[in-house]
């Protein structure tokens, strides 16, 4: 599960940390402690003549009867809402951190911070595709996070986490190729994620 993540990286270290040389000119990005669903955000993505480049899109598909915004790893090569995005266009979520609030049965649940140990920021596997915004009636570029089952320090929180690319990886991730890169959808050990309880 991926439902609110942080990003304090301004676009020239995500420009840096992904190689992305295209798309600043015109970014303006702020800090956001608690970025949810529904909101636009920056992406990295390969464009047709092969360059890395940063690029709005809007967090989440809604739909007639429900609104998405994660994806199942499990399966996307095959499942018929995300497999042609999956084959087509793929991207690289920035951030910083994520949340995720523990499952209790009774009073407040606590909410986590999760970080990836000595990595600021990270991409999380995305995808996108082109959306008819029901609201506007505009077309607009919308993005979905991958998740992967839980790992063991993510586990008694939660049972999904969001599937993060290792940086050597990030070529491979986001260039088209003839069969996409399934392999790269792994969650990472656990002693790379760290843990952290919001006051």
């Amino acid at each position: 599960m991926c439902g609110r993540f942080r990003r304090r990286s301004d676009k020239q270290r995500i420009a840096e940390a992904f190689e992305a040389g295209m798309g600043l000119d015109e970014l303006y990005l702020e800090a956001e402690d608690d970025i949810a669903p529904g909101s636009v955000q920056p992406v990295v993505l390969e464009n047709a003549d092969g360059m890395r480049q940063i690029e709005r899109m809007r967090w989440g598909f809604q739909l007639p009867d429900r609104f998405l915004f994660n994806a199942r790893s499990e399966g996307i090569e095959t499942s018929r809402f995300w497999k042609e995005s999956f084959r087509q266009r793929r991207c690289l979520v920035p951030a910083d951190s994520f949340y995720e609030w523990q499952k209790v049965t009774r009073g407040k649940k606590p909410k986590y911070e999760f970080e990836v140990v000595g990595r600021q920021p990270f991409g999380m596997a995305g995808i996108w595709a082109p959306w008819k915004n029901p609201k506007t009636g505009m077309m607009e570029n919308t993005f979905a996070i991958l998740t992967g089952e839980a790992n063991a320090v993510m586990r008694p929180i939660h049972d999904r986490e969001p599937v993060i690319i290792e940086p050597r990886d990030y070529a491979e991730y986001l260039t088209l190729q003839e069969r996409p890169p399934a392999h790269l959808l792994r969650i990472l050990p656990e002693k790379e994620l760290k843990a952290s309880l919001v006051s």
